[in-house]
């Protein structure tokens, strides 16, 4: 019989420790740690994993209780089974349940070797409702914010067409997938140029990298969790209303100033730097790359971005 788990918080450990960690997610300094796996070891533990049971009602379920990231580890220690697209060990969640939808990213980083995921979204009957595979799920490049990983994004609505509900998402990978393997993309700048080589090196090699039967991979969950209406609760926010007034104007004055903290946290060297990758993306007509540039720069803290945008694009199209 299936176990519905509660997962919290816990998990929510590698994102939001320090400013480091904000700028490179899955950072250089953790990453090595995070996917070590020679391909070898997770084939030979799936292809020796008895199967758990033969219906998807029977597997484990974790409970997603909150909105928030959680960085997941897919083992020999999880259930292996059979799925049409092969045998693939699997995490399976329970969604919440809200109103309405539900989004959720999902990424894999890509160091000696890469789990490359497939999301199967089940109904309360255990019964498969959508699957996001090589189509959804897709290589994707590394930056100053991110290694090199494999990266998609899901929306969930809170009725699909059909009238049936998403209650369950499975976590699992395919015997195409893991025949694979992904070569890594020329990095757009080296990392002895932005003045944080600790942070940003990543590992680039000539030779195609493997795709493994286990290792790791982020769940990240946004939605607006259910909220509750009862009499009491009108009465209370009506009685209440002045006081709820003077909150939020204070909390958006907060939220103000630590914006301001954030910008002033970017380093001189880093925004400067950030300016020179902006002005020579837009003088090589490369504006994609210059808009993504603009995006980190201001993740990272940067007020000048926009403007240096606006001031190559004076510059250079004419």
């Amino acid at each position: 019989m299936k176990k519905i788990l509660i997962i919290g918080l816990a998990l929510l450990t590698t994102a939001c420790a320090d400013n480091k960690s904000m700028v490179v997610d899955y950072g250089a300094t953790n990453t090595k740690e995070m996917q070590q796996i020679d391909p070898t070891i997770g084939f030979r533990a799936l292809e020796q994993a008895p199967l758990c049971c033969d219906s998807l009602s029977k597997l484990d379920y974790q409970q997603i209780t909150q909105p928030g990231k959680f960085d997941l580890n897919v083992t020999q220690e999880n259930a292996a089974f059979n799925f049409s697209t092969g045998k693939s060990f699997v995490q399976g969640f329970s969604l919440p349940k809200v109103n309405g939808t539900i989004k959720i990213a999902i990424s894999a980083p890509i160091v000696a070797s890469v789990f490359v995921p497939t999301v199967l979204i089940l109904d309360q009957q255990y019964k498969p409702m959508q699957v996001y595979g090589a189509e959804t799920i897709k290589y994707d490049s590394g930056s100053l914010l991110n290694v090199d990983r494999f990266f998609g994004k899901i929306e969930l609505p809170a009725v699909f067409a059909d009238g049936r509900q998403a209650k369950y998402l499975l976590v699992l990978t395919t015997e195409e997938a893991m025949k694979g393997t992904t070569k890594l993309a020329e990095p757009y700048a080296p990392a002895e140029t932005l003045g944080h080589t600790d942070i940003v090196k990543r590992i680039h090699v000539a030779q195609p990298l493997p795709h493994t039967a286990i290792g790791v991979f982020r769940l990240a969950f946004d939605y607006l969790p259910n909220s509750s209406t009862s009499a009491q609760n009108m009465v209370e926010k009506t009685v209440a209303d002045d006081s709820q007034q003077k909150a939020q104007a204070l909390l958006v004055e907060q939220n103000v100033t630590a914006s301001a903290a954030v910008s002033r946290a970017i380093q001189p060297e880093t925004e400067a730097m950030f300016m020179d990758l902006i002005d020579q993306a837009v003088k090589n007509g490369e504006s994609s790359k210059a808009l993504r540039f603009v995006d980190e720069a201001e993740l990272a803290g940067s007020t000048k971005a926009r403007d240096a945008l606006f001031d190559a694009m004076k510059k250079y199209q004419k």
